[in-house]
């Protein structure tokens, strides 16, 4: 089980989700299916880049800086500057993809992703939320609005993930990360951020 639990930590990690976003997004029989592929190839390519590679490499100079006291970033504290390269590598990708043609989506999917690690990166400073829940709620709540507000099909694709999201915080609770407070404040603070600015658009 335990082996269970951290396989799905890792395939739903949050440096990945950003991923998943865009696949759905290419692939929602929307507006955004029409994508040129070319915008599509160097919207993944850059978030690969940004989100998911920036990060990570920042962890070793982060712990050679004294910054973080371990990779696990169990504690609170170890979560802060992590985010924070995670919030740049978000800004990056706005900011390189702007004249990227039919790119909007995109860049509007990557200033919300700065809006809500900001926010959840001044509530670490305090308090440790769930990141996996926060990503897996935001992916719920994007998925929602892509399918109501640009009626594609890809709303039958929200039960899929809402049992993903019960399968990950159990797994998340199994694997003694979180408390069930830590869990459902991420999911819910993933869903709302995403619900109010989403929709504004």
């Amino acid at each position: 089980m335990r082996i269970f639990a951290w396989c799905v930590s890792v395939l739903f990690h949050p440096l990945l989700l950003p991923m998943y976003m865009l696949f759905i997004t290419f692939n929602s029989d929307t507006i955004f299916s029409g994508i040129p592929v070319y915008t599509q190839r160097m919207s993944y390519m850059l978030t690969l880049l940004g989100v998911t590679m920036l990060p990570l490499v920042s962890l070793p100079l982060l712990k050679w800086l004294g910054l973080i006291g371990n990779y696990r970033l169990i504690h609170k504290q170890d979560r802060v500057f992590p985010v924070l390269a995670t919030v740049v590598g978000a800004f990056l990708v706005f900011y390189l993809s702007r004249n990227l043609p039919f790119s909007n989506i995109v860049r509007e999917l990557y200033l919300i992703m700065v809006i809500l690690l900001s926010g959840f990166m001044i509530v670490t400073m305090r308090w440790k939320m769930s990141m996996h829940m926060t990503a897996i709620g935001a992916l719920c709540a994007f998925v929602f609005t892509l399918g109501t507000k640009y009626f594609g099909e890809v709303i039958n694709l929200l039960p899929f993930l809402i049992l993903i999201a019960g399968v990950l915080a159990f797994s998340r609770l199994y694997l003694k990360r979180h408390t069930p407070a830590q869990i459902y404040a991420g999911f819910f603070y993933g869903v709302i951020v995403v619900s109010v600015l989403f929709n504004k658009g």
